[in-house]
């Protein structure tokens, strides 16, 4: 009989949502997994890495102590001290401990495998399957599984970097940071490899409802940079942006507004009302902008979208900047917003600040306008950018984060005690 907490995991729905999207099931929803048996023939088999009751980490069964030491670790430096703290405790109670038990360990069934993760990363590196080893994080969050796999060789050293979507909105998230990746890849080669690094996209499968992204991996010596002084990271940003073609249309005619457009009222017609109420909200400053400012001409190009100091590190002692994670990137949009974003994710996740008090304060900053390097940033722009997020925030809600519905809330009322928009009905 098999063991439920392996294949279809019970209290545990953050792997049973990553199991299902990273080996999903042939015909049916859940996960092609079962457990390792004495005798279960090789093939994939991955070590359940559990802390606190759950799952943490899924580390490829195959590889030796000192790689499976390497994947746990990489990327670490990058992260906040607190889950970097948390990472290496993990990482060394793993690694001093016997080899896991078998009931601990599953094993990929291929011919319930709908997806064949490792052979399509195998295709794209022109190397057998059986010369790659995957292994990810469990991230425990509302929402769609968003889960990124690590694929590395017998070492442990890092060949591929995959994300892995399900269903239509995380499938046009991937598809969204393939195109912004390849754009700013490409602006990269004009700026020189000397001064930025892009990951680039090498691997793209969209097919039964389950997109792959597979991007060249960061260098190991990614340093982080420094969240309180962004102006070397600015720096290197606008000549990004100037390496790509740049326009200045009248917001009425902006493609980024009409992205904000179609998003807006996909959600005006949810069946959540919840959902559907912060659609409402979102067209009713997206008409007051077209109303207001439709006129206005500002400089656009290409845009990061979350831009902030965990998406961009410093390579090669600090001489090459590392920008990754494009999922919100786009080609056309106001380039004063990418500044803001900077702030506002500095005020809330670095500074815990709430979303409502990072907005207030963004406005006030904003009341002087000032210019941050070739960009000018004022009151208009930092309305733009709360419109962004809003609209960003209400859509993630809408896919099950409930902390981000509360964050669009917030957002929504201080630009209607801004005179954009208007208040919540409720």
């Amino acid at each position: 009989m098999e063991r439920a907490d392996l294949v279809t995991p019970g209290g545990d729905p953050a792997w049973a949502r990553t199991a299902a999207v990273v080996w999903p099931l042939r015909g049916g929803a859940g996960a092609a997994l079962a457990p390792a048996r004495s005798g279960s023939p090789a093939g994939e088999a991955y070590e359940l890495v559990r802390y606190g009751g759950r799952v943490r980490y899924v580390v490829d069964r195959g590889l030796p102590r000192r790689a499976r030491h390497a994947v746990l670790m990489y990327g670490n430096r990058l992260r906040a001290p607190r889950r970097r703290a948390a990472r290496s405790l993990v990482a060394a109670a793993f690694l001093a401990g016997p080899r896991a038990r078998a009931d601990a360990v599953v094993r990929v069934v291929p011919q319930r495998d709908a997806l064949r993760l490792r052979a399509l990363a195998a295709g794209s590196l022109g190397r057998p399957e059986h010369e790659l080893h995957l292994s990810l994080a469990v991230l425990d969050r509302d929402g769609t599984a968003r889960p990124t796999v690590l694929v590395t060789d017998a070492t442990g050293h890092p060949l591929l970097f995959l994300k892995v979507g399900a269903g239509r909105e995380r499938r046009a998230a991937l598809r969204r940071e393939r195109t912004g990746a390849l754009a700013a890849a490409r602006a990269a080669d004009l700026v020189g490899d000397a001064a930025l690094l892009v990951p680039r996209p090498v691997l793209w499968h969209d097919e039964d409802g389950v997109a792959v992204l597979g991007t060249t991996p960061l260098p190991h010596d990614v340093a982080p940079a420094d969240a309180a002084d962004p102006a070397s990271t600015w720096e290197r940003l606008d000549a990004l942006v100037g390496a790509a073609r740049g326009s200045a249309p009248a917001l009425a005619e902006s493609p980024w507004l009409a992205r904000l457009g179609v998003e807006a009222a996909d959600l005006v017609a949810s069946t959540d009302a919840a959902v559907a109420e912060r659609g409402t909200r979102c067209a009713a400053v997206l008409d007051a902008v077209r109303r207001l400012h439709g006129r206005t001409v500002l400089p656009h190009g290409l845009r990061h979208g979350d831009w902030s100091s965990w998406n961009l590190g410093w390579a090669d002692g600090g001489r090459r900047l590392v920008v990754w994670d494009w999922e919100y990137g786009e080609g056309s949009a106001p380039l004063a917003l990418d500044r803001h974003n900077w702030q506002f994710a500095r005020a809330t996740s670095v500074g815990g600040a709430s979303a409502g008090r990072a907005a207030v304060d963004l406005l006030a900053r904003s009341a002087e306008p000032r210019s941050a390097g070739r960009v000018r940033t004022g009151p208009l722009t930092a309305r733009l950018y709360l419109l962004d997020m809003a609209v960003r925030r209400a859509v993630l809600a809408g896919g099950g984060e409930r902390g981000s519905g509360e964050a669009a809330d917030a957002i929504l009322d201080v630009l209607a005690a801004d005179g954009l928009g208007r208040p919540r009905t409720t």
